[in-house]
């Protein structure tokens, strides 16, 4: 029973994961962020970002190991928590957030991240590798795309925050 569940838990991720990520990647190609075949002017139709994530996902999740896998995505979270805390940090004034909270946040986060990145260097090395590879890839891939647009993105009017 608890395995049929895993499952059923696990395909429920995935199918949400795949469907939000039909709507960021069109956002994010309508913004310049992405290329345009991500977008739903490419061939693929509206669904490309889905098409492509998906065909990415199977690709990794049969040539990879699992555990590299969630290390990955641990980190991933981990720096993804540092970036947010310091968007939240450099917002605090509009949204009445307490300076020292924040960057105590970010910070344990930071050890945290730190700790785990050690540790997965010292006993781990082929996971480390892999996150190194997915964090250089990433920065080459945003680098490389930048040039090839060669504009700024254009600016998104700002989302007006309550204080309810």
């Amino acid at each position: 029973m608890i395995a049929i569940a895993a499952m059923v838990g696990m395909a429920g991720s995935v199918v949400a994961t795949l469907y939000a990520s039909r709507g960021l990647t069109g956002m994010l190609s309508d913004v310049g962020q992405f290329p345009p075949f991500f977008g739903s002017g490419s061939r693929l139709g509206a669904k490309s970002g889905l098409l492509i994530s998906a065909a990415v996902v199977l690709i990794v999740a049969n040539t990879v190991d699992l555990s590299a896998i969630a290390s990955v995505g641990s980190a991933c979270s981990l720096m993804i928590f540092v970036l947010v805390g310091v968007a939240g940090y450099r917002v605090r004034s509009e949204t009445g957030a307490q300076a020292w909270l924040i960057l105590l946040g970010v910070a344990v986060t930071l050890v945290v991240l730190g700790f785990f990145v050690v540790d997965t260097l010292r006993n781990v090395l082929q996971t480390f590798t892999a996150m190194a590879i997915v964090a250089a890839l990433a920065i080459v891939l945003d680098v490389v795309w930048k040039r090839v647009r060669g504009e700024a993105p254009r600016e998104e009017a700002p989302v007006p925050m309550s204080r309810g």
